[in-house]
């Protein structure tokens, strides 16, 4: 059951609204992520999952955008450089140069290429470095002027909640108030809270310093005459980056995107196409570290898994490797020889994965995730903290991946950060 008493394959609502490189070494690979902030030098449109297209409707976008917008961006700039490697890739299913072939693999079985982090930034120009930004995870509410925290507690006697988890996620707050929507963590506040510490709201940063909506007016054409249809009048929601400019934090905003496996396959700096009408976006290499925590699970054996991009679980909300054992659910990794109890969770609402096959010019399916952001807390632990940290570092994937799986892997989904228990 979910945390709210619904089966496993459903979801809930929440209660609320250095160097170039990083390594991180695991029992059996090494993982070498190069990072590349990417600046829109144009409005940016990232189309949702709603139905869209009658007269007059409005194209819905989404913000941040999933992680396979960023690895078709890429895929495209590293096939790009050569007509003849293009040219290969779609005749073959593969490139002829063997390095590139490495990377990208074949429509079927992708390469080394993945996507291993991804998050909004800014950047403050000078030599500074760019700030990740990322939404608030679910734990985590401005309430006025203070952030308050969700945590685990157990329900108390003579109240009734649905679920199996022996804790919920519960808001403490000494009064009640309405959360704050467009409410961002920069880096300190990010690391702040995976080390469950009090987050201090001047580490946040309003939506509106990031980004503005921006709709466009479009009308529908006919494909044959190359004239307007009549009544075919719509909007769409686009992004312009970098609204204040000069006037806030940062000189700039974007993302920040790590990459896995392109070695020296890209330029340190370039072009990409993205997002809706294909509109450019200005890419560097930067040095950056993602935030990690030591000594977790720690003395008391407890951690939290927060999921910084959508992950798509066999089982709904419920992490693949979790399984129900004797009333209680228990993470279990094959091979790694480590365990937990999963002891509660905080989501948000359901996301849905889709997108378009460029190579096979249909459409992906159409998948139900759970949303970035989301957070499970773990106790009991039992084994090598260092194996769960490589678990964690390399995806919340099964052991044994479909076709699917292994593609939707290597564009981002299932990234989780470790955690402190708050």
């Amino acid at each position: 059951m979910s945390p709210q008493g619904r089966p496993k394959g459903e979801f809930r609502n929440a209660q609320h609204g250095g160097s170039l490189m990083s390594t991180a070494n695991t029992s059996t690979t090494t993982i070498t992520t190069t990072y590349y902030y990417v600046r829109p030098t144009d409005s940016l449109f990232v189309r949702g999952n709603l139905a869209f297209g009658d007269s007059g409707e409005h194209g819905a976008s989404m913000m941040p955008p999933p992680p396979s917008l960023f690895a078709g961006a890429f895929r495209s700039a590293l096939l790009g450089k050569s007509a003849t490697q293009l040219t290969a890739f779609l005749t073959q299913g593969h490139c002829t140069d063997s390095n590139l072939a490495q990377c990208l693999g074949t429509p079927a079985v992708p390469g080394d290429f993945r996507i291993t982090w991804l998050s909004l930034a800014g950047d403050a120009g000078g030599s500074t470095l760019p700030e990740a930004i990322t939404p608030l995870p679910a734990d985590l509410v401005m309430l006025g002027s203070n952030f308050a925290t969700l945590e685990p507690r157990a329900p108390r006697t003579g109240v009734q909640s649905a679920g199996d988890l022996p804790l919920r996620a519960t808001l403490v707050s000494a009064k009640q108030e309405k959360p704050q929507g467009g409410v961002f963590l920069r880096g300190k506040g990010l690391a702040q809270h995976l080390h469950g510490q009090v987050t201090d709201k001047a580490h946040s940063i309003e939506s509106k310093r990031i980004y503005q909506h921006d709709p466009r007016l479009g009308i529908g054409l006919n494909a044959d005459a190359r004239t307007a249809e009549e009544g075919q009048i719509y909007t769409t929601e686009g992004f312009a980056f970098s609204p204040s400019a000069g006037q806030g934090p940062f000189a700039s905003t974007g993302f920040l995107v790590g990459l896995e496996g392109v070695a020296n396959l890209l330029p340190d700096t370039g072009l990409l196409r993205l997002g809706g009408d294909g509109r450019s976006a200005y890419y560097r290499k930067v040095a950056f570290a993602a935030p990690t925590v030591a000594n977790v699970p720690g003395a008391k054996k407890q951690f939290r898994l927060v999921l910084q991009t959508p992950a798509l679980f066999g089982q709904g909300w419920l992490p693949d490797g979790v399984t129900e054992q004797g009333g209680s659910y228990r993470l279990h990794s094959n091979g790694f020889g480590f365990s937990a109890r999963l002891a509660c969770a905080a989501l948000g609402r359901r996301d849905v994965v889709s997108g378009w096959d460029l190579y096979q010019w249909k459409p992906k399916p159409a998948q139900a995730a759970a949303p970035a952001g989301s957070v499970y807390w773990f106790d009991e632990f039992a084994g090598d903290a260092g194996k769960l940290a490589a678990w964690v570092a390399q995806g919340l994937w099964p052991d044994d991946l479909d076709t699917l799986q292994q593609m939707r892997r290597a564009e981002g989904y299932n990234r989780a950060l470790l955690a402190a228990w708050n």
